[in-house]
């Protein structure tokens, strides 16, 4: 298994994927203590989806985690919390930001897409239309 290139973005991008899911765990153990099954999700966030971005084969399974919490909570806030849950909501969208960056920026398959990335972009040409003869076409007379 291949490690991530630990870079000064990567290592940037890494931490906050690190440090927002905490984040969102301290408040909500303040804002939600009574709702106990919350921490372990959170858990699961900081230890399990980090720990998939940190290599080339998992990144991908790590980014659609991600995804599907980030848009999960954001419908339980909205749907459960009273006043939309606002402060969860505002950290999790950096939260999703910097694992899409994290994910877009180390894939190399849509290394095009990376606007930090050295390579040149490949020129897409024109393709002039083929016209073939059909032996059975009828004359015009």
């Amino acid at each position: 298994m291949r490690l991530i290139k630990f870079d000064l973005s990567n290592t940037f991008l890494f931490l906050g994927l690190l440090a927002l899911p905490i984040a969102g765990l301290m408040l909500h153990n303040r804002l939600h203590s009574a709702i106990t099954y919350l921490p372990y999700i959170l858990y699961f966030d900081i230890i399990i989806i980090s720990l998939l971005y940190l290599f080339d084969e998992t990144r991908f399974i790590g980014f659609l985690l991600n995804s599907v919490f980030f848009a999960v909570g954001v419908v339980m806030h909205l749907t459960y919390v009273e006043g939309g849950g606002l402060s969860d909501i505002l950290i999790s969208i950096p939260d999703f930001a910097m694992g899409y960056a994290l994910w877009v920026w180390n894939n190399k398959s849509i290394e095009s897409l990376n606007p930090f990335s050295n390579k040149p972009k490949p020129i897409i040409e024109k393709q002039k239309p083929v016209i073939q003869n059909k032996k059975n076409s009828k004359k015009i007379k």
